[in-house]
């Protein structure tokens, strides 16, 4: 009956928990299994999804730049226009023409965009809500061509074209998938009359037999479905009809899946779910069994320390040994007449109390003398130890036993060096104990290790402690753990001298190492170089896409340049896209102008954030020390300087500091800033000059021109201050000004009668900006009475170079909605019969400075010829400025001449004086 109380109080409750310990460790092992199984599942979609995406992005190239061909031969023969109807496959269809020429069932221009692969092309025209192939290769079932064939109105791709949106992405054509880009065809008035379509035949069977040896586990598969939930990719071995199932009911399978939008596809991995539970038991059978058999050793160990220590004679009654053990905790260790058998527990307590009063007589005996070393032993936080006169510790506090990992019993009788203590340097404690009677003291910084096999800085003292007599008897040691500490130290060190984006240098650290550089060049006679770099037009990155990309590109340009530097070198970040850099070591100047052409050519290679490809450049000032022999602040300072001078010669380049470039930088950062208050104080003011018809005399234009009332400096030209500008975003702002000043302007004036028309002047640098067209669009709603016909825009000869395509489709976007263009300034610079022939523009102006001469030079007079007779070849009209004289304009209009102005017609004319103007010389007669 003892027995069993025994088992049921204390051996049955261990053997339940070691159970419950046991099932929670094998579910928790199951669960992470099956999950594990699980994740792998998705590691496969995501290898698939990259075999879709990689498979989609091969053909991208050819259907982005099939569909620019497309459009720009299609452009080649002219705008797209709807003249009347036409009859194919016994529907009536409105008419369409690219110019003269019309394009139902003509398939030669869709043959020669689509000549090479297996790209299909179609030209669509807009019947109601449907959009109708007037010109396709795109074959029927039967293997006849599509024509007047209606695009699938369940499709992708018509709501984004009836919405006016370009669609781009995979479409099945006839059961095959097709990577497809759909855009919507305007005319000339910005009406949908139409559809472009490109398309390229993307391996399906490539994907078929790789995705066909997919699989998972032993029974799993892959099955992927397009939007209609269809099977279109399969694992080889698995019926369809199974597939399907599994796909609908869920039921004994574990589904796993991914989207893939460039496809329109969802990726399935199935896999039944008893297969994954028995993977999982079958893993965990060997921890079954070691569980199984610990605890039947644990609980045969319990057992048996329970029958020696429990169930045995205790040696006499309960009562007297508990009598017993009340009197030794009370501290009464007197002797009695009590007695027991040997081995018995009565016994043992009767040795452990006759031991206990020896310890209390040699601890009373001892107290005085341990009084103060016991205080500080408990409640001291540092680590404390004492060694004997041959290292070997005799005693130690909790701390020490805290600090180390080390228990004080594993403590006594080790040396120090054995427990970690001062582990990196090798008999560290030797001098201590080899000559005892050198009474070392120490004091400082050394590495120990922790029991568990970490270092950690302390902060050690050693002294050593003598007796009455003189004598060496015992070293005290005392250290504190002080690693963390170490650590914010220098955390916050590094936090005063870094940036905390790119974890360059910051100005205080660039300052540090710049007046330690110039020592050294002092010193080895070299030359050392201060460079000031900042990045062009960045703001734009930031502006456009956020600064998350922003933050992620300077870092990435940071790490970039920091490859090319040598070890001596420093690369900082003084502030936003501008930084710092010093270069040492280098003996000529040469040698510095290559590094930095090096370096403008690696800052210009395209960076890939994320999925964005991103093209800056840069601005380099430098300045060379001791040619130039300031102080360091002066020298970034004359670094600025140069950089500013980079700048505002269209960036791209370096530029080495020099004084009178400094004086007229700070002359042109005074009037960059004067400038910005004048766009927000209303300074700045267009004049208009008329442009005469040479044959009639009649008004045709008014060229705005911009003037700056500057409030020191008096009345300001362009010249005097655009070309500070012209590369900066701020030339946006003006030119914006300019135009939305201009149409406010005709809308004045058509209030008080006036019908006219505004030339306005564009820089290259805003022509270039993606949303140009779009903001111009913003300022015709602005003023609705104004109709964009009445509104020109100027550019010059090199900006129309300068990047063809670009202005070519942005010219294209501002005809539609009825803007024209003219060339300025042409045959002063890089003139070409190529470009006159392929620009879009209406109108070409002769340069004055041709015009001024003509009279009296003849190779003037050629070129105005020239000129004129190209410009009616072209079919182009022309306008010659800088007339003064009435013999000029007679010479000019017998040369065929269109249009022309000048100072001899009129000056420039403030806004108010126009009107009156044109009641008194409209039309005009040259005297």
């Amino acid at each position: 009956m003892k027995h069993y109380t025994l088992l049921k109080k204390m051996l049955l409750p261990l053997v339940a928990l070691g159970m419950v310990i046991g099932l929670l460790s094998f579910a928790y092992t199951f669960n992470q299994h099956l999950q594990n199984i699980e994740t792998k599942a998705r590691e496969e979609t995501s290898k698939i999804s990259n075999l879709l995406t990689t498979a989609r992005t091969l053909v991208g190239e050819h259907v982005l730049s099939s569909m620019a061909l497309l459009k720009q031969y299609s452009s080649s023969q002219g705008y797209p226009t709807i003249k009347g109807t036409t009859r194919i496959v016994d529907k009536d269809i409105p008419n369409l023409f690219f110019g003269q020429t019309p394009q139902t069932a003509d398939n030669r221009l869709i043959n020669f965009v689509t000549q090479i692969g297996n790209g299909t092309a179609t030209i669509f025209v807009k019947h109601g809500k449907q959009f109708i192939r007037v010109a396709t290769n795109v074959k029927k079932a039967d293997g006849s061509n599509a024509f007047g064939t209606e695009l699938d109105p369940k499709g992708k791709a018509i709501k984004n074209l009836l919405d006016g949106r370009t669609f781009y992405g995979v479409v099945d054509i006839l059961g095959e998938s097709y990577l497809s880009r759909y855009e919507p065809m305007y005319d000339a008035q910005g009406k949908l009359i139409g559809a472009w379509y490109v398309g390229y035949k993307l391996d399906v069977n490539a994907l078929d037999q790789a995705i066909r040896q997919w699989g998972f586990l032993e029974k799993g598969f892959v099955a992927v479905t397009d939007h209609h939930d269809q099977i279109r990719f399969l694992t080889q071995g698995i019926r369809l009809a199974t597939a399907e199932n599994a796909l609908k009911s869920n039921h004994g399978w574990k589904i796993v899946t991914q989207n893939v939008p460039e496809w329109d596809f969802q990726i399935n991995i199935l896999y039944p779910s008893s297969e994954a539970y028995w993977s999982g038991l079958g893993a965990l059978s060997p921890l079954i069994i070691i569980l199984l058999i610990v605890s039947f050793v644990v609980l045969l160990a319990i057992y048996s320390g329970l029958r020696r220590f429990v169930l045995n004679p205790i040696g006499g009654e309960p009562d007297t040994a508990k009598q017993l053990l009340m009197r030794i905790e009370r501290g009464d260790f007197t002797e009695d007449d009590t007695q027991a058998e040997p081995d018995t527990l009565i016994a043992n307590m009767l040795k452990m109390r006759q031991r206990l009063r020896e310890m209390v007589s040699e601890i009373q005996g001892n107290a005085n003398r341990l009084k103060v070393s016991a205080s500080v032993f408990e409640h001291a936080h540092d680590a404390i130890f004492i060694t004997d006169a041959q290292g070997n510790i005799v005693q130690c506090n909790p701390s020490f036993s805290v600090i180390t990992g080390y228990v004080q019993p594993e403590c006594i009788g080790q040396s120090p060096q054995a427990l970690g203590l001062a582990c990196h340097t090798q008999d560290f404690f030797k001098p201590f104990f080899s000559h005892p009677s050198a009474r070392l003291e120490w004091k400082g910084e050394v590495w120990n290790r922790h029991s568990n096999g970490f270092d950690y800085l302390a902060e050690m003292e050693l002294s050593p402690v003598m007796n009455q007599a003189g004598e060496f008897q015992h070293y005290v040691g005392l250290f504190s753990d002080i690693t963390r500490a170490k650590e914010q130290q220098n955390m916050l060190e590094h936090m005063a001298y870094h940036d905390a984006l790119t974890q360059l240098p910051n100005r205080v650290l660039f300052s540090s190492r710049l007046q330690q550089a110039l020592i050294q060049a002092e010193q080895q006679q070299s030359l050392v170089a201060i460079c000031y770099i900042d990045l062009d037009e960045f703001k734009i990155v930031n502006d456009q896409h956020g600064h998350e990309y922003g933050d992620k590109l300077l870092v990435m340009l940071s790490q970039r340049i920091c490859t090319m530097l040598k070890e001596n070198d420093t690369l900082a970040r003084i502030g936003g896209d501008e930084f710092a850099l010093l270069l040492c070591g280098y003996r000529s100047h040469n040698e510095y102008t290559r590094l930095l052409k090096k370096l403008l050519a690696a800052i210009e290679k395209p960076f890939m954030v994320n999925t964005l490809k991103f093209s800056i450049s840069a601005s380099i000032g430098y300045t060379l020390f001791p040619t130039d022999r300031h102080p360091p602040d002066t020298l970034l300072r004359h670094a600025d300087h140069a950089m500013y001078h980079a700048k505002t010669q269209g960036g791209h380049q370096y530029h080495m500091f020099d004084l009178a470039s400094a004086q007229q930088s700070q002359q042109q950062q005074a009037l960059f800033k004067d400038l910005l208050n004048a766009i927000q104080q209303n300074q700045l003011r267009l004049v208009y000059q008329p442009q005469i018809c040479v044959k009639s005399g009649k008004v045709f234009c008014f060229e705005a021109l911009l003037r700056w009332q500057h409030p020191t400096r008096g009345l300001l030209n362009p010249h005097d201050f655009l070309s500070i500008i012209e590369h900066t975003s701020l030339i946006i702002d003006v030119g914006n000004w300019v135009i939305e000043e201009s149409l406010r302007q005709l809308a004045e004036w058509q209030m008080q009668g006036l019908e006219t028309q505004v030339s306005v002047n564009i820089a290259a640098h805003h022509l270039m900006q993606k949303n140009f067209a779009r903001q111009l669009a913003k300022f015709f709603k602005r003023y609705p009475a104004i109709s964009p016909q009445h509104l020109h825009l100027e550019i010059t000869e090199s900006a129309a170079i300068s990047d063809f395509a670009r202005v070519n489709r942005v010219i294209q976007q501002c005809h539609a909605m009825g803007v024209s263009f003219s060339i300025d300034d042409f045959g002063s610079g890089y003139s070409s019969l190529i470009y006159l022939r392929r620009l879009p523009v209406d109108i070409i102006k002769i340069d004055q400075s041709f015009v001024h001469n003509m009279l009296t030079n003849q190779e003037d007079m050629a070129v105005v010829r020239s000129v004129i007779t190209l410009c009616r070849e072209f079919d182009r009209k022309v306008v010659a400025e800088g007339v003064e004289k009435a013999e000029q304009a007679r010479i000019l209009r017998e040369l065929g001449c269109d249009f022309a102005q000048g100072y001899g017609i009129s000056r420039g004319l403030s806004s108010h004086k126009v009107v009156e103007w044109m009641q008194k010389n409209n039309p005009y007669t040259f005297d």
